[in-house]
């Protein structure tokens, strides 16, 4: 039934969003208005258990490099350190603008094109509790295990999103039923401040993001 639900997302799901707003924290977005996160560094803007870290060397990564695309030398970042935001992601350009140094996150997709910023291997740090742990503090909710639309169902400016999802019913901390044609909605921002827990399954998504799987207090599901 339709209605706000506490919800797991699932390692694979949160990388694949997570992925999909990774525009905001580029510090070119932030200085055309594209990115909510204008003035808020050193502001709390998640849950205290989350960390956001792009690392250019973590051996499970996609993307390992040295340099970027500017040859400047990558290096580890905390973006988001227990809640609090420390940094943008920079190329030169944009560094120049703020009178900072580049963060080595200038890149091109091939030598004719023009430098872009880009995450490098991005991911959530990984918490203490496994997936059962997850759905036994859950006790009644769903945890999503896919989600459609991600191109068009959300808004990086907002941070609003709606996306159709498929997953499972989770009664008294075990796994009841599939559930699919149901569609989740909430805002990106918002749910990471609802972060309640955050599990030890971490993985590295087919598009370089990573994440253990995420335990939110509530998000809106449209059911029957």
């Amino acid at each position: 039934k339709s209605g706000d639900y506490p919800v797991i997302i699932r390692n694979d799901v949160f990388a694949e969003i997570l992925s999909a707003f990774s525009s905001v924290l580029y510090a070119d977005s932030v200085q055309k208005g594209l990115s909510l996160l204008e003035g808020k560094i050193n502001e709390k803007i998640a849950n205290s258990k989350f960390t956001l870290i792009d690392d250019p060397f973590i051996e499970e990564g996609f993307n390992t490099c040295s340099f970027d695309g500017e040859g400047t030398a990558t290096k580890v970042k905390k973006i988001i350190d227990k809640g609090i935001l420390k940094t943008y992601l920079y190329n030169w350009k944009s560094a120049l603008k703020d009178g900072v140094e580049s963060t080595g996150n200038g890149f091109r997709s091939s030598y004719k094109s023009s430098v872009t910023t880009s995450t490098i291997n991005l991911y959530v740090e990984k918490g203490e509790r496994s997936l059962d742990e997850l759905m036994e503090m859950l006790g009644n909710g769903l945890m999503i295990t896919e989600v459609q639309g991600l191109h068009s169902g959300l808004n990086p400016i907002s941070g609003d999103f709606s996306l159709s999802a498929q997953g499972y019913l989770i009664e008294n901390g075990e796994i009841s039923r599939p559930v699919n044609l149901i569609t989740i909605a909430g805002n990106f921002f918002e749910a990471l401040k609802d972060i309640e827990e955050i599990g030890n399954d971490f993985r590295f998504a087919s598009n370089g993001v990573g994440s253990p799987s995420i335990m939110i207090k509530k998000l809106s599901i449209a059911g029957e």
